[in-house]
């Protein structure tokens, strides 16, 4: 969810600057007009090439893989110790 001071939005400026680029415009010119970086320009209109609309959606920017993740019976370990060393209250 973009938030309320965002310059590009899904259904907006997004969808603008890709409709631009479409018909011909070049990327450096679309960027310089809409006050964006050329890479910003081209990350878009890349998305929106390989998945339509649905591409100018946010994504989440949550890792897809943690690989110094601690694994799950050291972390199960730990749990039963806090939880063993727990205050009351606190």
């Amino acid at each position: 969810m973009s938030h309320a001071n965002a310059c590009l939005t899904p259904a907006g400026r997004r969808l603008l600057l890709v409709q631009r680029v479409a018909a011909g415009e070049p990327q450096a010119e679309v960027a310089r007009q809409m006050k964006l970086s050329r890479g910003t320009v081209a990350k878009w209109w890349r998305r929106w090439q390989e998945c339509g609309d649905c591409g100018l959606a946010d994504r989440s920017s949550r890792p897809r893989r943690s690989p110094r993740r601690t694994d799950a019976r050291t972390e199960e370990r730990i749990c039963r110790l806090r939880r063993r060393t727990a205050r009351p209250g606190g």
